[in-house]
């Protein structure tokens, strides 16, 4: 699959899902942003998005939440929240795109999310309208199976699916009862709520593989109990991707492990995967493996141990340890 839902964009580059802060209360919530103008309706919107470095505000204090959302704005805060490649994607072709935008869009560009206004034309300084903020989300987000009929009397053309899938899923409603608001420009605020209710979305009804323990298997090897088959519309690269894998050494240094490679049993209810480029020999510590829910601790010894085989002969061999496989730590 080519999936470019919330989990896959919250995983991508080895940063899983559980690795964005979610605030726990609503006192943690309050002080998760600076801006003087977001409103109880924003708040939990705005201060999960900031918390998570997807988006910034108008200056130090302002978040600007009623002013009128741009089109490359809206890209360069989808693209962060997707977790895409900016750097390496490949050149759409639009000759109006300054250097803070030109990556986001060419990236959602690449996965079929944004198109230009002309083939070489994205019109960046452009509002946003709430039709064309349907597109944007149901695309990247792959809503478009919960499409449900709307009674909104404004909705038609090219956006007319995608108003019906978001729509469907809940994530927004209308302006009024019969009226989508398909040419009203969306603000800043508005623009925050969506994501936000799109991630609460994507927790409630997406597929997020965990693990049941893990184990080091040699020093360049690594296995993932997962708690339940994974099933089989799903690769090993979007299974590998739902966990962050790092290496805690017993001289308390700490590295961050980006799997080389990796397979699922036939079974499918073991990931392996293989981490060559933080090879474990000679050391000793932890291998931590990370979910959407729980951490995982894989202690491993592969430390030299000298042994003499009698009194008079001395005789060395390497003796390596590795430890059975832990339980979780919340």
């Amino acid at each position: 699959m080519n999936k470019y839902t919330l989990f896959t964009a919250a995983t991508a580059a080895t940063v899983a899902i559980s690795s964005i802060s979610v605030p726990a209360n609503a006192e943690e919530l309050e002080l998760a942003h600076p801006f003087t103008d977001v409103g109880s309706r924003y708040d939990d919107a705005v201060s999960f998005l900031y918390l998570n470095e997807m988006i910034n505000g108008v200056s130090a204090t302002k978040f600007g939440t009623t002013q009128t959302l741009t089109r490359g704005d809206a890209a360069v805060i989808l693209a962060k929240m997707l977790e895409l490649d900016t750097a390496n994607a490949k050149d759409a072709g639009f000759k109006d795109l300054n250097s803070r935008i030109r990556g986001s869009v060419n990236a959602l560009a690449e996965i079929g999310v944004v198109s230009g206004v002309t083939s070489t034309e994205f019109k960046p300084e452009l509002p946003l309208s709430r039709g064309a903020m349907a597109k944007f989300i149901v695309t990247a987000f792959e809503l478009e199976e919960y499409a449900k009929s709307t009674p909104f009397t404004d909705v038609g053309g090219v956006f007319k699916s995608y108003i019906e899938s978001l729509y469907g899923t809940e994530i927004t409603s209308g302006k009024t009862a019969t009226s989508f608001g398909t040419n009203s420009n969306i603000t800043r605020g508005e623009f925050a709520i969506l994501l936000w209710n799109t991630f609460l979305f994507s927790l409630e009804n997406g597929y997020y593989p965990t693990a049941s323990g893990a184990q080091v298997a040699t020093e360049h090897r690594t296995k993932v109990f997962l708690s339940e088959p994974v099933p089989e519309e799903y690769t090993a690269e979007e299974v590998v991707n739902a966990f962050i894998f790092s290496v805690e050494f017993s001289d308390g240094t700490f590295k961050e492990i980006e799997p080389t490679s990796y397979f699922i049993t036939q079974d499918r209810k073991t990931l392996f995967v293989t981490h060559s480029s933080v090879p474990l020999t000679g050391k000793k510590g932890n291998v931590i493996v990370g979910d959407i829910e729980s951490q995982f601790n894989a202690p491993f010894d592969f430390t030299a141990t000298k042994t003499t085989s009698s009194a008079n002969v001395k005789s060395t061999f390497e003796h390596t340890n590795v430890l059975p496989a832990t339980t979780a730590t919340e």
